[in-house]
């Protein structure tokens, strides 16, 4: 599994370019509290079809329980923290 890491201010395209660059089939990106991309549903659905159209299982990894419920409106499996 490829662990991606974002950093607060990073938008949906460059999300969605660390998911194109991926090798792994399985890739979990790593939300920051108080993250751009979790500003909007929409950017996790077009994360979740980027990641469908490269034949890759997305997850989310965000600390914020609102990140994790937006998320995972977009049938993305989300966890609080790597280890779940």
């Amino acid at each position: 599994m490829a662990i991606v890491y974002l950093d607060v201010d990073d938008e949906i395209t460059t999300a969605a370019a660390r998911i194109r660059t991926a090798t792994d089939l399985d890739v979990a990106l790593g939300l920051p509290a108080g993250s751009r991309i979790a500003t909007s549903r929409i950017n996790f659905r077009l994360l979740a079809h980027e990641a469908a159209g490269r034949s890759r299982r997305l997850a989310i990894v965000a600390p914020e329980a609102s990140t994790r419920a937006l998320a995972a409106t977009a049938g993305i499996p989300v966890f609080a923290t790597v280890p779940e």
